[in-house]
């Protein structure tokens, strides 16, 4: 089994060509090994990378083993922050820019396994993303077009659809005021699709302008509400508004049956954890994922903890800790038999993000200085992984790994029940993907990039 970010399928060898480049599988005679025997033998791992300020991809026989290089190899392309691998067929870089448009493409193996742009996008800024269907689909909270007498401005959800098949692209929108009927603005982190429907974990953000005028009754205790201008960065908020959520210490879910976000979800929601995403800076990463049998767990860093009041503000401050809940399969509600409490097992840390390796295996990025290191926001060190087996409820260290690691890529990949994460350390050597064994939590070093840092990897199909 496996799977980069939404990808699945089986490992398969392929064919090397000279100087990196790959080649069919019929050109026997340039072939350094047999032939392979498997019917989807013709797939390529891709790796993104960074030199010198570009960005790069560059393929490879095996994540296991060997070294390869960007240098005269690579394939320059854009330098996405995301990286999405669709259905062997395409990978997707998308790009951030921060508070401005956002920009991406998308990328193939051509006959000679060169990767190649076939399509190049625009659309609006990124705060989370993910597939439904035939499409890339990113998301974020922005200005609507709808405004009261005193000329606030409503926000809405704002989603862009990509066509992998066609390059060509939509865009929709929808409230996101009083989303979840308790006049907050929400926004979306992250998108799962299994068992026939997509999930998206919606995340209460606080009253704007005009949530504050329309709903007055839902505002919780006025002296939540700003009396001056504040805040840094993603962090800043104007006077008259609930800057942070008034309810940290509940989860929701939203489950769509059909194919657009305009059709009305079902929410499920649950106080047994705080609100479910990663977070740093203005980005939401996806801490909802499904298991193979198609049960969905739901994970909580247990962010409401760091909202706490100063002198010229107050907040709501949450007290769940990091923990997981789930959904099953065919189910529209949490169910009540399950939690567990990641404070209390293994390391006894908070997540700060997640990813499903196999079956019931998920991958834990935890903060290595517990919840005092979650206080500190973006100076938090988390450079701890654990695997936990959701059917035992048992968290397992990551072990194997370098001793002066200095950081992680960007998104793991995963197959037949292991997990390859890109990993810099600090001395003079080149990154290196590490293979996490899911059962017993082991990391092994494999493939080194010659390269100053790695993002992520995945697997393409090349052309017959």
């Amino acid at each position: 089994m496996e799977k980069s970010f939404y990808l699945r399928g089986l490992l398969a060898l392929f064919c090397a060509g000279t100087a990196g480049l790959l080649t069919s599988c019929n050109d026997k005679k340039d072939m350094p090994g047999p032939t392979p025997s498997k019917p989807d033998a013709e797939t390529a791992y891709v790796i993104v990378a960074k030199n010198d300020g570009a960005s790069y991809l560059i393929t490879a026989p095996s994540l296991d083993e060997g070294t390869v290089t960007v240098r005269g190899a690579g394939t320059e392309v854009l330098g996405g922050a995301y990286w999405v691998f669709k259905n062997r067929k395409y990978v997707f870089s998308l790009v951030y820019n921060k508070g401005g448009a956002g920009t991406g493409a998308s990328y193939y193996l051509n006959n000679t396994g060169k990767p190649m742009e076939k399509y190049s996008y625009e659309f609006n800024r990124i705060t989370s993303y993910g597939t439904w269907g035939d499409k890339v689909v990113t998301v974020s909270t922005g200005n609507s077009k709808t405004t009261d007498a005193q000329g606030n401005i409503a926000q809405a959800l704002l989603f862009n659809y990509l066509d992998e098949n066609t390059g060509g692209q939509t865009e929709g929108s929808i409230d996101a005021e009083n989303f979840l009927g308790n006049g907050e603005k929400v926004t979306f982190a992250g998108l799962e699709e299994a068992d026939g429907r997509l999930y998206t974990s919606v995340v209460p953000m606080g009253m704007s302008l005009y949530g504050v005028a329309k709903w007055p009754e839902k505002v919780v205790d006025p002296d939540l509400i700003t009396k001056s201008d504040g805040g840094m960065g993603s962090g800043s908020y104007t006077a008259g508004v609930i800057p942070s959520t008034q309810y940290p210490d509940r989860a929701y879910v939203a489950i769509y049956s059909g194919t657009s976000f305009s059709e009305k979800p079902v929410i499920a929601s649950t106080d047994r954890i705080g609100f479910a995403c990663g977070r740093y800076r203005s980005q939401y990463y996806q801490t909802i994922w499904a298991a193979d049998n198609g049960d969905l767990y739901v994970f909580s860093p247990g962010y409401g903890r760091t909202f706490t009041s100063s002198s010229d503000l107050k907040k709501v401050t949450g007290t769940k800790p990091s923990g997981v809940v789930r959904i099953r399969k065919g189910e529209t509600d949490f169910d009540p038999d399950y939690y567990v409490n990641f404070e209390e097992i293994g390391t006894r840390h908070p997540i700060f993000r997640c990813w499903h390796i196999s079956g019931n295996y998920f991958l834990l990025q935890l903060y290595s200085d517990g919840v005092k290191g979650m206080m500190r926001g973006t100076n938090a060190v988390v450079n701890e992984l654990a695997v936990f087996d959701a059917e035992n409820k048992t968290v397992v260290p990551v072990t194997g790994l370098p001793s002066d690691l200095a950081a992680f890529g960007g998104e793991p990949y995963g197959e037949n029940g292991a997990m390859y994460i890109a990993v810099t350390v600090t001395g003079g050597d080149k990154p290196s993907f590490y293979k996490i064994d899911a059962r017993t939590g082991r990391a092994s070093k494999g493939l080194v990039v010659d390269a100053e840092s790695v993002v992520t990897a995945g697997k393409l199909t090349l052309p017959k």
